[in-house]
């Protein structure tokens, strides 16, 4: 493999690649290479409209560095840390329990003890996640697969799908 990209394989893969690999490869292939999606896409917008307006005492936007994670929300309790992501609805609600247990997944490499909680404030929702010894052994396996795939040279083929006209990358792959 040549080029400009550093073909090494990365310890650390962030939330939204980790993400973005189950819903589309393409997108995450390009979100690691740091190639952005439009950011003023409605979507995105509205999303984060909603995280900036909504629990507005909460502690909010907990960035880990390394991982170049930013997570919606933390409360501190007795014995844990309530770990949020905060949400516009409950339609892709499987992804969001897949992003939200990777955040688990995370904090807990880092000796934190960590619950989880989706927050859907149109509905009304509170959605507590668990993350447990089978969830951690199956993002391991996860993150290796990613590893692997993140080495291509080239991003896989656009694939038209439903979600795609909602997708900040859409111009990367439709345009």
């Amino acid at each position: 493999m040549t080029g400009s990209y550093n073909t090494k394989i990365k310890p650390k893969i962030p939330p939204s690649v980790y993400n973005a690999y189950f819903i589309c490869k393409r997108q995450a292939w390009l979100m690691d290479r740091n190639l952005s999606g439009w950011q003023d896409n409605y979507f995105l917008q509205i999303g984060k409209l909603i995280s900036e307006e909504s629990y507005k005492r909460e502690k909010k936007e907990i960035y880990i560095a390394e991982y170049r994670a930013k997570l919606d929300m933390i409360k501190k309790g007795r014995r844990y840390i309530l770990a949020c992501e905060v949400k516009k609805s409950s339609k892709v609600l499987n992804n969001a329990k897949r992003q939200l247990k990777y955040y688990l997944y995370i904090l807990n490499k880092k000796g934190i003890k960590v619950k989880g909680e989706l927050k859907i404030p149109k509905e009304k929702k509170n959605i507590e996640i668990n993350f447990n010894g089978k969830e951690k052994k199956k993002i391991k396996k996860n993150i290796k697969e990613i590893r692997l795939f993140l080495l291509n040279e080239k991003p896989p083929e656009p694939k038209k799908k439903k979600i795609c006209s909602k997708c900040a990358h859409f111009e990367f792959c439709f345009a």
